[in-house]
């Protein structure tokens, strides 16, 4: 009799093999530039177009199988019973034996039921996501350029996208004269993208020298004569043209009296001024030419005729000195000054007044030379402070000096009995005018206080002997 049910056959699980992800280079860019550079004789233009650019792009996965799905295993088990009086049992076989079956020594009877028995169970394939290619970053501007001219970096590395077309670079002409006078060398140099991961590729785009177109020259030339010593002065120009264009070189003849005294070549915007010609005092008249060489049609541009007869120049008048003033004194409110002035109109009345509040100092009259003194007192109520003289004509300004008025200070009595300092004088300028002159009274009043007092001694000693004999 059979003990045990028969075993099912267990599907064993197998492992899922991961796919390994590389991560794939981006495609590289084609990049089709096209370049248009172009040097003239003032300026070097450059167009750069066409040339590769980053967009950028996400990363990218893909889903790897890292074990498969597992299928459900399973079979039906159908349930047996017996019974013995009150007593029964039942269990369940793996399969459909019969209506009736004996088992360990017992008649077994199918109920009807079933059951699934599962030995696998069922299991879903487990994935991943894997790194196919990585995130590519944009770049707008990944291209480089490098401008020079005449050897000069005027352009270091700078970056740029898909274009490049800056405002010309100018240009000078340089030096006239020279061998290398509107002409210059220049060189472009760029660094191209070529795609992500790739090397960029760095380049001479273009490189050469400048040209410029040569026009017409403009030759002119002025003589300037100086008859006083009987020379002239001869300047010759070749005036610049337009900017694009360089002036040819031409030569010039000078010749004095129809004799040649000069070849020399004139150069664009070079100016070129000759030595003088001189000659012998009272010579006569002598006639200056300028003209072309034959190469450029022997054209006059210029001609004079020098006297050689020498003037003698009349003498200048000197220059006219402006009028000043001085003062002496006491700067201080009722205080004595006396104004100096020189250098005005000669015999000629002006009014000396003291500013900023006018007060009257006095009236003068000029001498023959131009000079005059007044004296006068100022007012006792004037405030201390800044203040000017001022020396009027008709009621106009002629000359002018700042002073400063100190209170007076105490213990000392000025000359209108009020108590004063010394006072200060600030030294501005004067202005153009004439003033009259004064007259300082006290010292006249002083002596003849003094021969007064000698006299009344006289009187009385006289008066004592009478009355005495």
């Amino acid at each position: 009799m059979k003990r045990t049910l028969p075993a099912l056959v267990v599907a064993v699980l197998g492992a899922g093999l991961a796919l390994a992800g590389t991560v794939a280079p981006a495609a590289a860019a084609t990049p089709t530039p096209a370049t248009s550079i172009v040097g003239s004789c003032d300026a070097l233009s450059v167009d750069l177009a066409g040339y590769a650019v980053e967009p950028g792009a996400d990363a990218v996965y893909e889903t790897v199988e890292v074990s498969p799905a597992v299928a459900e295993v399973s079979h039906t088990d159908y349930q047996y019973s017996w019974s013995f009086l009150f007593w029964g049992e039942t269990r369940w076989a793996h399969k459909d034996s019969g209506a009736h079956v004996i088992y360990d020594s017992k008649l077994w009877e199918r109920t009807g039921l079933t059951q699934t028995h599962v030995e696998v169970a069922a299991q879903d394939a487990v994935t991943e996501q894997q790194l196919v290619s990585a995130a590519i970053p944009a770049d707008a501007t990944p291209n480089t350029v490098t401008v020079t001219i005449d050897g000069a970096t005027v352009v270091d590395g700078l970056a740029f996208g898909a274009e490049y077309a800056p405002a010309d670079f100018a240009l000078a002409k340089g030096t006239p004269g020279t061998e290398t006078y509107g002409t210059h060398t220049y060189s472009v140099s760029v660094t191209a993208y070529q795609g992500y991961g790739a090397e960029p590729v760095a380049s001479v785009v273009d490189s050469g020298s400048t040209e410029c177109a040569t026009g017409d020259f403009a030759a002119a030339a002025t003589i300037d004569t100086d008859t006083t010593c009987g020379a002239a002065i001869v300047t010759l120009t070749n005036a610049e043209l337009l900017a694009s264009k360089i002036n040819g070189t031409y030569s010039a003849i000078v010749s004095v009296d129809g004799k040649m005294k000069d070849i020399v070549a004139v150069f664009e915007n070079a100016p070129l001024t000759l030595d003088a010609y001189t000659f012998a005092e009272d010579s006569g008249e002598h006639t200056v030419e300028v003209r072309t060489g034959p190469a450029h049609g022997d054209a006059l541009l210029a001609k004079t005729t020098v006297d050689s007869d020498c003037l003698v120049d009349e003498e200048e008048p000197a220059p006219p000195v402006d009028p000043s003033i001085s003062i002496t004194g006491s700067l201080t409110p009722g205080g004595k000054i006396t104004v100096t002035g020189e250098d005005f109109a000669a015999d000629t009345e002006y009014e000396i007044e003291l500013h900023s509040t006018p007060q009257s100092i006095a009236s003068v009259t000029t001498d023959s030379e131009g000079s005059f003194s007044g004296t006068g007192t100022i007012a006792s109520d004037t405030p201390a402070g800044e203040h000017e003289i001022v020396v009027l004509q008709d009621g106009e300004e002629v000359a002018s000096k700042s002073v400063t008025i100190t209170a007076a200070p105490s213990g000392t009595t000025t000359d209108a009995g009020t108590t004063a300092g010394t006072g200060t004088t600030a030294a501005t300028g004067a202005k153009a005018g004439l003033a009259s002159t004064g007259f300082d009274a006290t010292p006249l009043a002083a002596l003849a206080a003094a021969l007064l007092a000698l006299a009344g001694i006289a009187f009385g000693a006289r008066r004592a002997i009478r009355v005495k004999g």
